[in-house]
């Protein structure tokens, strides 16, 4: 059987998807990556041509990380699945969905789920009166980035008038971001659901770092979460339309759990380093099961 990881930033993906394909040549499979970072097309005499097909379609494509081009991306899988491929793309083609935290963090509080009191505006001015409002220190982040990526923590107004100028001169506009109050917590989770399994690491920032990112060169463990959390994170995924993710919970000193984030394309190597769990093996088995 032949397999295709379809990614549009095979760099930011590479660690997964080569254990993706060191578990699917153990199971013999063929396995191969379409990354549409270098992906070209022509319309011939009436006909679509895709050259690196070279008239083979794969017997299954697994859609993992579709971080931009999603329109060209949605027509690529529907061609694939009409020339008879089977299809796991994450609920991509369901929803349409590109990474957009703010309407994430819509979805789990029209669900019932607890998020740290968030504020969206179109402007940096506003941003400004909201930062009032919540009180320092707060977290200002894009609503696009993963990985830790644009994710600020602000001490004070100077420093937020500061980082707002530099945005001003990078010509940032102030919708791409969101602010959400600062949760002084006692552990920071994450839980990467696959179906109905789920694996959860405790996350430690490195010194002098408060984003707690293993990709950031954040440490991990295991962590024994408990029935209720386990829940909490399956809810969260539910919320959002997806089968496999990894949703961010923070755990203050009173138990108060909160969903920070669900990211839609999580990665695992380090929760495989924190568990001592094949979830190559896993993810890979359930993305088989679950095409169509």
């Amino acid at each position: 059987m032949k397999i295709t990881v379809v990614t549009t930033n095979y760099n930011a993906f590479a660690l997964e998807i080569k254990r993706l394909k060191e578990e699917a040549e153990k199971a013999g499979y063929d396995f191969s990556v379409l990354d549409l970072e270098n992906f070209s097309f022509a319309i011939k005499d009436g006909k679509l041509d895709i050259d690196w097909l070279n008239g083979k379609i794969s017997d299954i494509y697994i859609l993992r990380g579709a971080l931009h081009s999603q329109k060209l991306v949605s027509e690529l899988l529907e061609y694939l699945r009409k020339k008879g491929a089977k299809i796991f793309d994450n609920n991509f083609l369901k929803h349409k969905y590109s990474i957009n935290k703010v309407a994430d963090l819509v979805k789990l509080t029209l669900a019932g789920i607890l998020v740290p009191n968030t504020f969206f505006a179109r402007s940096f001015d506003d941003f400004l009166k909201f930062g009032e409002e919540i009180g320092y220190p707060f977290i200002f982040k894009s609503g696009r980035a993963g990985k830790g990526q644009g994710v600020y923590k602000v001490d004070s107004r100077e420093d937020f008038l500061k980082m707002i100028a530099g945005f001003n001169d990078e010509e940032k506009e102030a919708q791409s971001f969101l602010l959400q109050e600062y949760i002084p917590y006692k552990y920071d989770l994450r839980c990467l659901v696959i179906g109905d399994r789920t694996f959860t690491m405790r996350r430690i920032p490195k010194e002098g770092d408060f984003r707690a990112n293993f990709s950031l060169g954040g440490s991990v463990e295991l962590f024994d979460l408990d029935d209720r959390g386990k829940d909490l994170a399956k809810r969260a995924l539910k919320a959002v339309g997806l089968e496999i993710g990894g949703v961010d919970i923070l755990i203050d000193e009173n138990d108060k759990r909160y969903v920070i984030e669900v990211n839609h394309t999580a990665g695992f190597v380090g929760m495989e380093k924190a568990t001592g769990e094949n979830i190559a093996e896993t993810y890979l088995d359930f993305a088989v099961s679950r095409a169509s």
